[in-house]
């Protein structure tokens, strides 16, 4: 039996859980969450995981931590915060082989091979045929000089999730192996509106957030959620209000934020050829299911008259309704590098 200890930090909330990994098997022993903001910087973080689980870290067979920014190697800082983490000034980790620091999308999109995917809910008329399998026993992807792989379909799988940020990532196959995942920082990319309506609200955008131009987590993150429902309501609330009051019933914001998220699906569905299937994730679809379980987000997702609508059509689509996604994914990798034994690669290397 060995224990793996992973983190997933977001803007927001800070994710904790034990995993104990026995005959090929993870289960999850406990989690908790605390808030983001209370962590000053990595020995705080390690310190809140070891307090906050009951367990020395000294004594984890791996430690994965996830982190919703740009990583580099050994060091990460919150896109959407003002963590700074670089696990070579934690001096307790200098005891620990098998540690890790990844974006928070590629746990994620870890986690479509662990159950939190395979458990995941089909949405937006997704293929009737499209089964999701576990991924079995994970393999380190020396070879190709980056990260872990599994036993793969042959089809690459993509993931996107919206809460405070919002983060893209996929898992390309690689032939005999399985997979190698890919981080991306495709939330900062321009939004792409379309018709005069949404120019207009692009401008007020624009004014608003005192940008020359509007990225999709602009649009998509929960702030851009409640400056959408300020636009075309005049009310003013924050975004779980939001979810609340106008995500669940069939409202102006439910109809434009559902178009908006079908659309940014759509051109990483598009982006990453995702025909293994694209997994929604993030706090708002899973707070709010309807926003990607009605017709204008189907709509947007699928609707192409040209030769690109059978792509669209038969990529399935799936709400990933476990919170612990993160936490799952990143066990997964910690399960990776204890089974193979192997060193850690921080960088993907096609």
């Amino acid at each position: 039996m060995q224990r793996i200890l992973v983190a997933d930090v977001g803007g927001t909330n800070c994710r904790f859980g034990s995993f104990i990994l026995e005959n090929d098997t993870l289960a999850l022993e406990f989690s908790t969450r605390i808030s983001s903001n209370s962590l000053s910087n990595g020995q705080a973080l390690f310190t809140a995981l070891s307090e906050k689980l009951s367990l020395p870290i000294e004594n984890a067979a791996a430690i994965v931590v996830g982190l919703a920014g740009p990583v580099d190697g050994q060091r990460g800082r919150l896109t959407n915060g003002s963590l700074d983490v670089d696990l070579a000034e934690v001096p307790a980790l200098r005891q620990i082989e098998h540690c890790l620091l990844l974006n928070d999308f590629t746990l994620q999109a870890y986690a479509t091979l662990a159950p939190p995917g395979t458990h995941a809910l089909s949405v937006a008329d997704s293929p009737i045929a499209s089964v999701l399998e576990p991924a079995g026993t994970p393999k380190l992807a020396g070879a190709v000089g980056c990260g872990f792989l599994t036993e793969s379909s042959g089809r690459a799988r993509a993931i996107i999730g919206a809460g405070t940020g919002l983060g893209a990532a996929c898992l390309l196959p690689v032939a005999g192996k399985g997979w190698i995942p890919v981080p991306s920082e495709a939330g900062h990319a321009a939004f792409a509106f379309l018709g005069e309506e949404e120019q207009e609200y692009r401008r007020f955008l624009c004014r608003e957030l005192g940008r020359p131009f509007v990225s999709a987590e602009n649009v998509l993150c929960g702030d851009g959620l409640a400056i959408l429902h300020y636009y075309l309501t005049g009310q003013l609330l924050k975004p779980a209000q939001v979810g609340a009051q106008a995500l669940e019933g069939e409202t102006p914001t439910l109809r434009w934020y559902s178009r908006f998220l079908g659309r940014f699906c759509r051109g990483w569905m598009l982006s990453t050829l995702c025909t293994g299937g694209l997994w929604i994730a993030g706090g708002i679809a899973a707070a709010n299911p309807h926003c990607v379980t009605n017709a204008v987000f189907a709509e947007a997702l699928r609707a192409d008259p040209g030769a690109i609508a059978p792509l669209l059509k038969d990529t399935p689509v799936y709400l990933v309704t476990d919170t612990d996604s993160g936490l799952w994914g990143a066990a997964f990798a910690g399960q990776a590098m204890l089974q193979e034994n192997g060193q850690i690669y921080s960088n993907v290397q096609l």
